[in-house]
């Protein structure tokens, strides 16, 4: 497609045109592509618009062309490029078939790196619902830059201070609890339920707030036994956490305690690069006295809400604090860095590092020419101060990304099942309040309704297949749903809505693709031909080839824009597609030199639908 967007602008700038700008039609009975200059020249020439295309495509040489054949003009003054599609049909279904994964990924990011912090979820309780959108959003923004050529580093950042971290230490160290968990309860969902009893105890206790406080402060200071047994009790909810992060299909490649942020002095270089720019004060009097705050007054929108504490009155450093230093980092304008250790593997075999005072790894990310913070809506004042003061700090704040998107809610009928009172609408979870569903559950029973269907139709299939299938099926579900809304807009998350397996959903897409293996195996002929068997091809036909041959530019759009639900929108129509091509043009029976073009048709759909669902994070199974 962007072969014939290159070519109409190609003929355009031969008639005298100079810059036409070229796109594909929304209504493809006009031509696969079309052109607004008359209207960007009208202006310019003093000439009805439809005038002026008119003398355009009388201009236009149709013999210097390859696959467009006829140019036509539309009211108010478009034109409209339309293609030989017996060339066009040939040309993407070769591309395909011979670039076969790499198709649909124009290498737009060679020499480039981009840097992605997603997860960042507490190390005090397990992965919810909530968490599993952003682990999904961000993994599959790193798929896809990946695919795009460029050098990719994931990040999670570990919050391992301040408010929630204390209140474990309580729990374990004045509460009585066990650093032990019950049987059969792993620890991160152990703590995440110590976490939401002990908060509201120690909010009703003088003297535990007292010792909260306590435990903040020394939290910080690197040399003492409250961070060390602190560092232990992160370490065993990390692995519970990944665990199920390497479910969803996601993997890492640095874990940066944010405690390490002040270890390795990366907020003491920040905090005097602040001062010497005079981006921060001291506050002498009034109710922040003996606290240092950033400077907003600048700042057109920021400023509205007051200045923001950065070191607290105790000395203690605030979380936006840590988090423009973290920044900083990032953008590669620190001369300090972080050292590490190697803490694991991911799956796919690659090493995962852990900051560590004493490590021995060193792991420079150079500057990074994007970074991608994956981090909820509600953080849309911190993020937009970070990216103020790392503007001023000369980080290029324009590369420094805040992907926002919305909380994931409980539907009324799930969050009744919880005993929690509704008011007749959607709850949002909170693990301060103990209100949320655990990844692992949800997952669990997709994956137990997905052995049912399997079972009613695969009865001789071994138990090790079944595991398989239905874990995929689980995944495929649980992501696309994550994946398919707008970012920006909430999910009310309903388990059963969630479970099915039919419909707009992550298994229908499975099964669109294993139709086609199913085709393809079935086949009695293997040799395929990918020159149309006619001058004329089926409406169908043209559909899917004209949905495959998008691929490519949705993906240089989605990598520019961010526009996650972009890529599974496609996916679903490109399933629908297939489907209707599959209700409507017979592959299996028909003539032989219909059969073999048609065959090379399911190939190339096979391939970019499993192309695209890479992207996604959706594992395809061969049989369903």
């Amino acid at each position: 497609m962007k072969k014939v967007i290159l070519e109409a602008q190609q003929l355009l700038r031969e008639t005298g045109v100079e810059n036409p700008r070229v796109e594909v039609t929304k209504d493809p009975r006009y031509g696969e592509v079309s052109s607004s200059v008359a209207f960007e020249l009208a202006k310019k020439l003093k000439k009805p618009p439809l005038e002026i295309a008119e003398e355009i495509v009388s201009r236009i040489d149709f013999s210097r062309a390859n696959v467009i054949t006829v140019a036509e003009v539309a009211k108010p003054g478009y034109i409209n490029f339309k293609i030989n599609w017996k060339l066009f049909a040939q040309d993407i279904l070769d591309d395909v078939l011979k670039n076969g994964r790499a198709y649909g990924f124009p290498n737009i990011g060679a020499g480039k790196h981009v840097l992605i912090e997603h997860t960042s979820v507490n190390p005090n309780k397990a992965l919810h619902i909530g968490h599993a959108r952003n682990t999904c959003l961000g993994d599959t923004l790193y798929r896809l830059f990946k695919r795009l050529g460029y050098s990719v580093v994931i990040a999670n950042y570990i919050d391992d201070s301040g408010n929630q971290m204390a209140d474990l230490h309580i729990a374990f160290k004045k509460l009585g609890y066990s650093l032990s968990p019950p049987k059969g309860e792993r620890f991160d969902e152990y703590c995440g339920r110590i976490y939401a009893e002990v908060n509201k105890i120690i909010e009703n206790n003088a003297d535990l707030l007292q010792e909260k406080r306590r435990v903040i402060a020394e939290l910080e200071n690197v040399g003492s036994e409250t961070f060390k047994f602190n560092r232990e009790i992160v370490d065993l909810v990390l692995k519970d956490q990944l665990s199920t992060c390497w479910r969803l299909g996601a993997r890492y490649d640095i874990l940066n305690r944010e405690s390490d942020v002040l270890a390795f002095n990366l907020w003491s270089e920040v905090f005097e690069s602040l001062k010497e720019r005079g981006l921060v004060y001291y506050a002498e009097e009034g109710p922040k006295k003996g606290c240092w705050l950033i400077s907003l007054s600048e700042h057109p929108v920021l400023s509205k809400e007051g200045d923001e504490v950065l070191v607290k009155s105790d000395g203690t450093t605030t979380y936006v604090a840590r988090d423009i230093a973290y920044a900083a980092w990032k953008l590669g304008i620190l001369r300090r860095d972080f050292k590490y250790n190697r803490w694991g593997k991911n799956p796919d075999g690659s090493y995962i590092l852990i900051t560590e005072m004493d490590g021995k790894v060193s792991f420079p990310i150079g500057k990074a020419s994007l970074v991608v913070n994956v981090i909820d809506s509600r953080q849309k004042r911190p993020q937009a101060i970070v990216k103020y003061a790392v503007e001023k700090l000369g980080g290029g704040g324009g590369s420094y990304i805040h992907f926002a998107y919305e909380v994931v809610s409980l539907s009324k009928r799930d969050a009744e099942k919880l005993g929690i009172s509704t008011g007749g609408r959607f709850v949002q979870m909170s693990g301060r309040e103990g209100i949320y569903i655990n990844v692992e559950p949800v997952i669990n029973l997709l994956k137990e309704r997905a052995k049912e269907e399997i079972l009613k139709r695969h009865r001789d299939w071994s138990r090790e297949k079944i595991e398989d299938v239905s874990e995929k099926i689980a995944v495929a579900t649980i992501r696309y749903e994550l994946l398919k809304s707008d970012a920006e807009k909430m999910i009310i998350f309903d388990s059963e809505e969630a479970s099915k397996l039919e419909g707009d959903t992550g298994p229908y897409l499975l099964y669109s693709y294993v139709r086609a293996a199913r085709i393809l195996e079935k086949a009695s002929i293997k040799e395929f031909t990918t020159t149309p068997y006619n001058e004329e091809l089926e409406e169908a036909e043209k559909n899917l080839i004209r949905k495959i041959a998008y691929m490519p530019l949705i993906m240089e759009e989605v990598a520019n824009l961010l526009l996650i639900k972009r890529i599974a929108s496609y996916a679903n129509e490109l399933a629908k597609m297939f489907n209707d091509f599959y209700e409507k043009c017979p592959v299996i029976g028909s003539k032989e030199n219909i059969m073999q073009f048609r065959l090379a048709l399911v190939k190339a759909f096979k391939q970019v639908f499993e192309n695209v669902c890479s992207v996604l994070g959706l594992p395809l199974p061969e049989e369903m």
